[in-house]
């Protein structure tokens, strides 16, 4: 029955270069899941990194699976068939170890999804020595792993390159020689980074929020998130290229992680700090490949232009004969040099990252980003010939008004008209597209503790940004769902009676599980924190003060904004330690 999803699978293997493929048996055997269809998976830099890692230690043995496309995962329901991985289209129950790879709440679901198809219990608790192990890791497991926390084994936190081989290497050693809840202890004892959730017992105050963790004997009261300190020598780029990727046959590079601009509501930049660049001499080696490989190269980073050599890179890659495609650029940081060599490179489409409409809110963000900035970057694009331009912005922000949300609509206005008058009344662009969407508050930023705006008052802030622009020919606007963005606030500052939720949102919906939710999951979504409320994720410590946070809270709420990351001369946030002596 399963012949033809095999054959599927066997396609995709086939359409790939470099994927690894071994004999069955020698090494413990991993199976890497990105709770995601295939192409989305294949295009997340992290997932091939660490798939990469794994396959490269000797006794490991790394293979993938991904979330069935609608069609698919009616067939594997139809004729009884387990999720197979890609590889080798094995059941993942024939796995040591299922892992994976967490990038965005909204996946959250897809896991359990894969889990039942897969024939695994849902939850740690229902598992036993014969069923594989189930650990989780990636950026969204490292902000707040807690909603998940009934569905783990374990988490690995921090970044896959320090501590994510030790990790597994830990379980591979141990393989049978320890009962199951003994492996799990050592591992929370002795892997730095791995977080064992049945070792944590959550204690609830009478208002309902959280009072403690305690932690079972022997396992830190906080989980230390390792982080590289240096990304010179640590390749980020394409493991495995394939044409069925959202980015097609484009090879990526990975410039940088983090960002310092300190932007009040990105996790990113706060979670990823120090940010770190890699120089050009390290990249050197990278852009020569991708543009041999593939003949694009797909340039990566929180903020690309930010990058103290963008223009040496893109120099390189004109050099090399190759084309360029690109991530978000920061308007401060992008002349019209730089716009310049994105168009001989073949780049479409600038994306710039306003957020908010008025420059009092963009002080609340701390974006540094006046209007005027802003006009002459696109501006210097529009003269560059650059035929698209992409803008991003969100509603809902803290301390927005309907002011502030009309002046979105004029600021688009108005960056069209200094276009158009730059290139003396030409059409600047032959479209302009506004991303639109609402504001979620996230852990480890300064507004984790602010509250939502209700669902029909975020509906209300959109419908009023798509009337200013209502007959704009060139301006086409996309917006998100707010229901699904009060779902993704509500598993992003959630703790594990969100958890429950979840389960039980598995089994019956969302409509039902949120009704017959003991608890009210507006608690977590539309309620203002307290200033020394306890988080559960203030369990990890990825080396910020949360006393920086509330700081930098305090200051938008002032309407202030304050300097950039510099952790050559600043010690302000903690993770780079005590103040130097200048």
């Amino acid at each position: 029955m399963a012949t033809r999803l095999k054959a599927e699978l066997q396609r995709l293997l086939a359409r790939e270069e470099g994927p690894v493929v071994r004999e069955w048996g020698a090494r413990f055997p991993i199976a890497l899941v990105f709770p995601q269809v295939y192409p989305v998976a294949m295009s997340n830099l992290g997932f091939q990194v660490i798939y990469r890692l794994l396959n490269d230690t000797p006794e490991l043995h790394c293979e993938r699976a991904f979330l069935p496309d609608p069609l698919t995962m009616e067939e594997h329901r139809r004729t009884r068939t387990p999720i197979l991985s890609l590889e080798s289209q094995r059941p993942l129950r024939d796995f040591a170890v299922v892992a994976f790879s967490l990038s965005f709440e909204a996946d959250y679901p897809n896991v359990l999804k894969i889990l039942e198809l897969s024939g695994i219990p849902l939850t740690s608790a229902a598992r036993t020595p014969q069923d594989p192990l189930v650990v989780a890791g990636g950026v969204a497991a490292f902000l707040n792993p807690e909603p998940l926390a009934a569905v783990m084994d374990a988490f690995f936190l921090g970044e896959g390159e320090v501590g994510g081989v030790d990790f597994f290497r830990f379980l591979a050693d141990a393989g049978g020689k320890a009962a199951r809840a003994e492996l799990l202890r050592e591992l929370g004892r002795r892997i730095p980074g791995a977080y064992v959730p049945a070792g944590y017992t959550p204690v609830y105050g009478p208002d309902g929020t959280l009072a403690e963790m305690v932690p079972q004997a022997g396992l830190p009261p906080r989980i230390p998130v390792p982080h590289a300190a240096d990304l010179a020598c640590r390749p980020c780029v394409s493991e495995i290229l394939t044409p069925e990727s959202e980015w097609g046959d484009m090879f990526l590079v990975e410039l940088g992680r983090g960002c310092s601009r300190g932007c009040r509501f990105c996790a990113a930049g706060f979670v990823y700090r120090p940010p770190r660049e890699r120089p050009l001499a390290a990249l050197l080696p990278e852009l020569e490949q991708g543009v041999a490989r593939r003949g694009k190269v797909g340039l990566l980073a929180a903020a690309v232009s930010d990058h103290p050599e963008i223009k040496e890179i893109c120099r390189k890659v004109l050099q090399l004969q190759g084309e360029l495609s690109i991530s978000s650029l920061r308007a401060d940081s992008a002349d019209a040099e730089l716009f310049e060599l994105l168009a001989r490179g073949g780049v479409k489409t600038v994306t710039l990252a306003p957020e908010a409409g008025s420059e009092r809110l963009r002080r609340v963000l701390n974006k540094h980003l006046p209007e005027e900035t802003l006009a002459q970057a696109v501006e210097a694009a529009a003269g560059a010939g650059l035929p698209n331009l992409r803008l991003y912005f969100m509603v809902g922000l803290p301390t927005e008004t309907l002011e502030d949300v009309r002046e979105i609509g004029r600021l688009v206005k108005y960056l069209r008209h200094r276009a158009v008058k730059a290139l003396k009344g030409r059409p600047p662009f032959r479209q302009i597209t506004l991303s639109l969407s609402s504001f979620v508050p996230k852990p480890w930023t300064p507004f984790q503790w602010v509250s939502m705006l209700p669902v029909a008052e975020l509906k209300r802030r959109l419908k009023l940004v798509r009337q200013e622009l209502a007959g704009v020919k060139e301006v086409r606007v996309h917006t998100d769902l707010p229901k699904w963005a009060y779902l993704q606030g509500l598993l992003a500052r959630g703790d594990r009676r969100v958890g429950e939720m979840l389960l039980s949102a598995h089994r019956r919906g969302w409509p039902r599980a949120l009704a017959e939710s003991p608890v009210n999951p507006d608690f977590f979504v539309y309620r203002e924190r307290g200033p020394a409320e306890l988080f559960p994720w203030d369990l990890l410590d990825h080396g910020i003060a949360k006393s920086y946070l509330w700081e930098e809270y305090q200051l938008a709420l002032a309407e202030k904004e304050s300097p950039p990351c510099r952790p050559e001369v600043c010690r302000r946030c903690g993770v780079c330690g005590e103040t130097p002596q200048v």
